[in-house]
């Protein structure tokens, strides 16, 4: 019925800028392919938190009046909620560079956009400035936001995973996420496990470098395992793709025509 759950797991790290304006940039064209490709598009959007207990600018914690080695908006007298600093908990203010470094103002007062979000470019844009002060641990925080304890009545992301629709993680980086706790068999397997164990529930698009593939656009630099790409392959419906491209559209179009594909065939338990 184009119920879809989208996880958008975002690295924070100094260098993600230009992937952070890339992925806002070519989020309006998604959101209007699945529209267009499925009546009453009921939606969830959430960006996961990385990490817990340093918000924004570690400089700046606790800061009173200014903060001098951060940026000029940065909110040092902001009251934090309990669910700021968890990790996998959907970000409704992010702060330091690069950031939001302002509370965003989602419909319903959940900590993810919902389908009676007005303005949905703009909600999106607040929740996915996530800034550059932050860490790299994409994989990870996407699992944290799947767990039972934060999908709970009482928990931070209360409601956001529903038995009856499809979901979706799409995950950014620009490295190969060698700092998330586990493997990416243990990722694999706990989108699945969200899921009821059906992995025709799962659509996954992976956005990273690749520098593991000779033909790669990010140069060739041979190494350990892209432990982002091994992800993606042990997924039946995934999509890989460079972030060494001038837009993202094309990976979103490829993502799109997952999502309509396993709608098509997606049977709630």
């Amino acid at each position: 019925m184009g119920k879809v759950d989208l996880v958008f797991s975002i690295s924070a790290s100094w260098t993600m800028k230009n992937q952070q304006e890339a992925l806002k940039a070519s989020f309006p064209g998604f959101v209007d392919t699945l529209e267009t490709q499925f009546a009453g598009f009921d939606y969830h959007i959430l960006v996961p938190m990385q990490g817990s207990g340093v918000w924004g600018i570690p400089s700046c914690k606790g800061c009173l009046d200014t903060c001098p080695t951060g940026p000029e908006d940065y909110p040092c007298g902001a009251v934090l909620e309990p669910c700021d600093t968890v990790q996998g908990a959907g970000i409704t203010f992010s702060a330091g560079w690069d950031a939001s470094n302002e509370r965003c103002d989602l419909a319903g007062g959940d900590r993810y956009i919902t389908s009676g979000q007005p303005n949905l470019p703009a909600a999106f844009t607040c929740v996915a400035s996530v800034g550059t002060s932050g860490g790299s641990r994409v994989a990870e925080a996407a699992v944290s936001t799947l767990t039972d304890e934060i999908n709970a009545p009482a928990g931070c992301n209360a409601g956001f995973l529903r038995n009856d629709a499809l979901l979706v993680v799409v995950a950014i980086d620009d490295v190969w996420d060698e700092k998330s706790a586990g493997t990416p068999k243990d990722w694999a397997d706990a989108l699945v496990e969200a899921k009821g164990g059906d992995a025709d529930a799962v659509v996954l698009l992976v956005i990273a470098n690749d520098i593991d593939d000779p033909d790669g656009l990010c140069g060739y630099e041979p190494g350990g395992e892209h432990r982002l790409r091994t992800w993606t392959q042990l997924l039946p419906h995934s999509v890989f793709g460079s972030m060494c491209v001038d837009s993202y559209d094309g990976y979103f179009a490829d993502a799109a025509a997952k999502i309509k594909a396993q709608c098509d065939v997606f049977v709630p338990q």
